[in-house]
């Protein structure tokens, strides 16, 4: 009789050795994945997501993704000028965490027009080019600019590069082109400049002040 119940005990003791210890796998299992559940721009956790962490989500603008976009959250509505050639065709841009990511603006005496880029395939006047986000932090923006021209295959390939450092931003691209460009004081919302007098191209997104 004694010994049945020292079974018992022992069994007992077995059976809550094996739930403790399933119960602590779960507890360890539930931590990490809760450090590993994605953060957004902000730093609010979906552990809705899966594994999934913040390197696998990419930035999408036109999107739910534009959560995720750190860069195009921080700098949202900020419009930069090349004020050492400020008539090229990179004169004045314009960051948004929107469908059209950045607008450029080339207002000129002869004649002034602004257009806008998106993720993805962009198609304007039969012309075809896609873009790809690379590389999306605080204050560095890398996106991939694939031409096709009017063709269906890649005709080049260009890595653009934005880069803040001290309240400027950087411009580089890998065929060579290199600006800097300061905070522009220039108003771009509809209601401050003559619209009429813009060429609106594909995607022209004025500024939201």
């Amino acid at each position: 009789m004694q010994i049945s119940v020292i079974m018992e005990k022992l069994f007992l003791l077995f059976l809550l050795s094996i739930i403790f210890s399933c119960f602590k796998t779960d507890i360890v299992q539930f931590e990490k994945k809760n450090k590993l559940a994605a953060r957004d721009a902000s730093g609010l956790q979906y552990g809705g997501l899966g594994n999934n962490d913040d390197t696998s989500i990419i930035c999408n603008p036109a999107s739910l993704g534009r959560k995720f976009c750190r860069f195009l959250r921080k700098y949202d509505d900020t419009i930069w000028t090349d004020s050492e050639n400020y008539y090229s065709d990179f004169s004045d841009i314009q960051f948004l965490n929107s469908g059209y990511f950045i607008s450029f603006f080339d207002i000129n005496n002869d004649v002034s027009y602004c257009k806008g880029w998106r993720p993805g395939e962009n198609i304007y006047d039969g012309i075809k080019w896609n873009i790809e986000i690379k590389r999306d932090e605080e204050d560095i923006f890398w996106f991939d600019y694939d031409y096709y021209g009017t063709s269906q295959e890649i005709e080049y390939t260009i890595l653009y590069k934005y880069e803040v450092i001290d309240s400027l931003l950087y411009f580089s691209s890998s065929d060579d082109e290199n600006f800097i460009f300061i905070p522009s004081k220039k108003n771009y919302s509809e209601d401050f400049i003559d619209t009429g007098e813009i060429i609106q191209l594909e995607g022209c997104t004025f500024s939201k002040l």
